[in-house]
């Protein structure tokens, strides 16, 4: 996990949303120690199917992401971009 997202003053389900996101990535995933699970693609919809909150929060967390250089949007795809893009507010 980049434990620099909460260092980015974000709310609290932005930081949600992009735990989310990182685990739908499986981008920690020690397949020798834990399991084989392969990496999604990130989709609007895949995440609000596993979003437990309303959906307006959704949009907005997903807003603050993007606005801070945390994700971007490839056409309907979500990717995760490298630390070193993200934007503190």
């Amino acid at each position: 996990m980049a434990v620099s997202i909460f260092d980015l003053g974000l709310s609290v389900e932005a930081n949600s949303l992009f735990l989310l996101i990182e685990g739908m990535l499986g981008s920690k995933i020690d397949p020798d120690k834990n399991c084989k699970a392969d990496a999604n693609i990130i989709t609007y919809g895949l995440c609000l199917e596993k979003w437990n909150g309303e959906e307006n929060d959704f949009l907005i967390a997903m807003k603050e992401l993007l606005d801070a250089g945390v994700l971007v949007d490839e056409n309907g795809t979500f990717k995760v971009l490298a630390v070193d893009n993200w934007k503190k507010k």
